[in-house]
């Protein structure tokens, strides 16, 4: 590093990348049109009318997540179910497309965050040397080998649960088949979901063996291409939070859905939250900390501000003898008070709420 003549400017000793690189723009654009829970409620529409997208996107959104619901729930009306309480078993189905309608609204709304903001990931893994590898996360887990082995694992939990614990005695068999049908589906799409909550932060674990990003040398933790990363982890906990309030409203009415296994849907929503919310902010602290602390070593050379304890009260002497100290001590005091993550109280909030919400869940049930 060097600080360069006309004010203090850090400048990362790396080989000249080339301008053009957009890697992460690229991938992200290819798992916005690639993963199932997007491409699924997007569909194909025409980019050229708005209006016709805006309402095709609605539309298919509305149907695939309250379709099959609705569809079961009328099947029940229409049969006359006799096997306990109509009203509990249509609102079960309609809790199941409530929590799929906010799986998709989650996966559209987190990744397009991203990618309008892909470019400030661009700028800032450019003079990487390992960037490459940085986005190859995203490449492959798209691959369909990867990307559905999880829903298809998840989707066969109800029907094992059905199997195992058998109907209960106040269920139908029309009304028993229908919700595990339905459960069926939203795990599934949970499967799906849960994949890209788990695959996009192993780029920011692989961030933190760059040693040439293009940060701000005064306030690293708000450089745009670390805010997004910071703020972009933000919507998953907000709807992991929202995901254990889900869960939890049936065993409140007494109709859990997932009965003694339960506990361990809320360790899964648990687990990820942790990763999502806390894992990815105490690497990207760590990486704005080790920047921060490179720009403080190169202001302040051994030879001006090293000095023995007994010398102390030479500091007084040494601040007066040089004409750029007090210049230079005020750079240093605000590169050294320079927050360490860019996002403030509200957030902090989400992440904990995510955590905690799947933990206090648990005991409501």
């Amino acid at each position: 590093m060097s600080i360069l003549p006309g004010g203090p400017q850090l400048v990362e000793r790396a080989e000249s990348p080339k301008p053009e690189w957009s890697g992460f723009s690229d991938a992200w654009h290819k798992g916005y049109q690639e993963i199932y829970a997007i491409r699924f409620s997007r569909g194909r529409v025409d980019p050229k009318s708005d209006a016709r997208k805006s309402r095709s996107t609605l539309v298919r959104w509305l149907g695939l997540s309250y379709g099959p619901p609705v569809v079961a729930a009328l099947a029940l009306i229409s049969a006359g179910d006799k096997g306990g309480n109509l009203g509990d078993r249509v609102s079960l189905l309609l809790l199941l497309g409530t929590i799929n309608a906010g799986m998709f609204a989650a996966a559209v709304l987190a990744w397009g965050f991203a990618l309008r903001r892909a470019a400030t990931i661009d700028d800032l893994l450019r003079p990487c040397a390992a960037r490459d590898r940085v986005v190859a996360v995203i490449h492959k887990g798209v691959m369909h080998t990867r990307q559905a082995a999880l829903p298809l694992t998840l989707a066969l939990v109800p029907p094992v649960l059905a199997s195992s614990l058998g109907k209960p005695q106040s269920w139908s068999e029309l009304a028993f088949v229908l919700l595990v049908a339905n459960a069926t589906l939203t795990m599934a799409l949970l499967g799906n979901v849960s994949y890209w909550l788990i695959v996009p932060p192993i780029m920011v674990v692989r961030m933190h063996k760059c040693h040439e990003m293009m940060l701000r040398w005064n306030d690293p933790a708000r450089t745009p291409g670390i805010r997004t990363f910071s703020e972009g982890y933000a919507y998953p906990a907000l709807f992991l939070a929202m995901g254990a309030l889900a869960v939890t409203v049936p065993g409140l009415l007494h109709h859990p859905l997932f009965g003694a296994y339960l506990p361990y849907l809320y360790g899964w929503l648990l687990a990820l939250s942790l990763w999502v919310g806390v894992m990815t902010q105490l690497t990207i602290y760590r990486i704005v900390r080790r920047f921060r602390l490179r720009v403080l070593d190169e202001l302040t050379s051994p030879d001006d501000f090293m000095l023995p304890e007994d010398q102390l009260p030479e500091i007084p002497v040494r601040i007066r003898s040089r004409a750029d100290m007090s210049t230079t001590l005020s750079v240093y005091g605000s590169v050294a008070g320079a927050p360490g993550l860019p996002y403030g109280t509200a957030l902090v909030v989400q992440y904990l709420a995510a955590v905690v919400g799947s933990v206090f869940g648990y005991l409501l049930q």
